[in-house]
């Protein structure tokens, strides 16, 4: 019959018919009428997959759906993003994309449910029930169904009586192939009411062609082969099938022994495939599993031959499309773990590089604060010395000798030092670079050998050290009264040729280096008074 060309997809497992009359059902659920408020190309997009799926092009119809749907986004309009999602939903389970199928239920699924749209949320929730008794959770899937067909009762949906027909033609179905006669009786007889209630353009009539071909269908699964064929009798005149009818009539066929109407039927059907570019789908493997099956019941084990071995070949395509999917899905993982490891060592290395910095700058800082510190408390130290010193120059030394203590020896060898040291410091006799040991001994009038240990006892070091301590005190005195002199003016003033080690030596004697000392000198100048 020419009306078998809208079931080019039509077939069903060899084990299992309930793929097959699930594609069919897809199919016949006619999609509720749009009136797209989107910008033009979505809606055209919209159109044209709706066209195809007319015309049970699947495959091109997903294509131009996906493409529409990936030109929304998050500010479109909720209606039309689950307008899309059931049409997704529905051509991915029409061609066996299992994979697919759900992921689009679920998004559906969520999205109704939060903006409390119960006819959106009854298509996903019924196709969640098919996905599960495909699974093998039969019981559960007829339980979610159910209650899936309960929410779509209680909606205002313009097209709900055609919606719960064909909802209990495919439990009909299901029931059927799972031998369940008593509960496809029920689910035939419910539908039979949902179809006499639909008037919606004329679909009444396509709704009561369904029941009768699944009634025929149902009686030659219970044996009652004459009534079956009364029925097909008055049903081969119709011209005009939907895709639950084009299922219920091949499954006829197999049953009823017309193997010629159920060849050509497949073969309506390959062909059709054929067109809508979907040669290596599982719905092609199917059709040539029941063709095959059907010519080795006949005996014509060469065309059997043909057909399984085209499964194969088709089966072999299929696995490594698979596998190069699954391959480019582990790539795309892997990758994705390397990025985000790196980003994770690169963040770890950051934040050690900041507590580092961090580290630093505060030693730093508390080494600038301890060095201040110590350089005033030095300068400090420093002053209170060279204040003594001037003391002792003006006025002579201000602690009274005890003679009573004292040997007339010591006494006069301490002020003979005494005024050997203030001399030296009032005349600046440190000042020429080649004072030293001989005009020591020469000033103290003392040999060589008394003099270290005489130095050593009034002044508490030795000859080198006293000098430097000499040169240091004035170096003192310059660098306060006059702040312009450069340190190599100090230094040869103090009688010291080389900058570098008259640096040496001021540290050497203060803790510090004169640079340090005036640094500290100006910031005291500048600080405001201590009350």
């Amino acid at each position: 019959m020419g009306s078998e060309r809208l079931y080019g997809k039509v077939t069903r497992r060899k084990e299992n018919h309930l793929s097959l009359f699930g594609i069919t059902l897809l199919l016949c659920m006619i999609i509720q009428p749009i009136h797209l408020q989107a910008s033009d190309s979505v809606e055209t997009l919209m159109a044209k997959g709706d066209s195809c799926r007319d015309l049970c092009f699947y495959k091109k119809a997903q294509a131009f759906y996906q493409q529409a749907y990936d030109h929304l986004s998050d500010a479109d309009d909720p209606e039309q993003q689950m307008q899309l999602l059931e049409r997704i939903m529905r051509t991915h389970f029409m061609m066996s994309h299992w994979k697919q199928m759900p992921e689009a239920s679920y998004q559906l699924y969520h999205l109704a449910k939060h903006h409390h749209h119960s006819i959106y949320l009854s298509k996903a929730l019924y196709m969640s029930g098919i996905r599960k008794y495909m699974q093998g959770e039969k019981e559960v899937g007829y339980k979610t169904c159910l209650e899936a067909m309960e929410i779509m009762k209680n909606t205002d949906y313009s097209k709900k009586n055609h919606e719960l027909s064909v909802s209990y033609a495919l439990l009909t179905n299901m029931y059927t192939t799972d031998k369940r006669f008593d509960d496809a009786l029920r689910m035939l007889k419910e539908e039979e009411r949902y179809a006499h209630q639909e008037s919606v353009d004329g679909t009444c009539e396509l709704c009561m062609r369904r029941v009768t071909v699944n009634r025929m269908h149902l009686l030659a699964s219970m044996g009652r082969y004459s009534e079956a064929d009364s029925l097909y009798h008055c049903y081969s005149n119709i011209d005009k099938l939907d895709p639950i009818s084009g299922f219920a009539l091949l499954s006829y066929y197999r049953l009823s022994g017309k193997t010629d109407e159920a060849l050509r039927f497949i073969e309506i059907g390959r062909r059709h495939l054929i067109e809508d570019g979907d040669t290596i789908g599982r719905t092609m493997l199917r059709l040539l599993n029941d063709q095959g099956t059907i010519y080795r019941q006949l005996g014509e084990y060469q065309k059997a031959a043909e057909c399984y071995a085209d499964i194969g070949r088709i089966s072999d395509s299929i696995s490594n499309c698979t596998l190069r999917l699954m391959s480019e899905e582990v790539y795309k993982v892997i990758d994705n773990e390397h990025a985000i490891a790196q980003h994770r060592q690169m963040l770890i290395i950051t934040i050690a590089g900041i507590v580092l910095l961090l580290t630093i700058i505060l030693l730093l800082a508390r080494h600038s604060f301890m060095e201040q510190r110590k350089n005033r408390s030095m300068m400090n130290t420093v002053q209170q010395l060279m204040r003594y010193r001037d003391q002792i120059v003006q006025n002579g030394d201000p602690v009274e000798t005890d003679e009573n203590n004292s040997s007339e020896v010591v006494a006069a060898e301490r002020q003979r030092f005494k005024e050997v040291d203030k001399r030296i410091m009032k005349e600046r006799l440190f000042a020429k670079p080649d004072f030293g040991r001989d005009d020591l001994m020469r000033l103290l009038g003392v040999d060589k050998n008394t003099l270290p240990s005489l130095i050593q006892r009034y002044s508490g070091t030795n000859v080198p050290g006293y000098v430097n301590n000499k040169r240091m005190e004035y170096a003192v005195s310059l660098i306060k009264q006059h702040p312009e002199y450069t340190l190599g003016a100090i230094s040869e003033a103090c009688g010291i040729k080389s900058s570098a080690t008259f640096i040496r030596n001021f540290k050497l004697a203060y803790g510090m280096t004169p640079s340090d000392f005036r640094k500290q000198l100006e910031e005291d100048n500048l600080a405001p008074p201590q009350y």
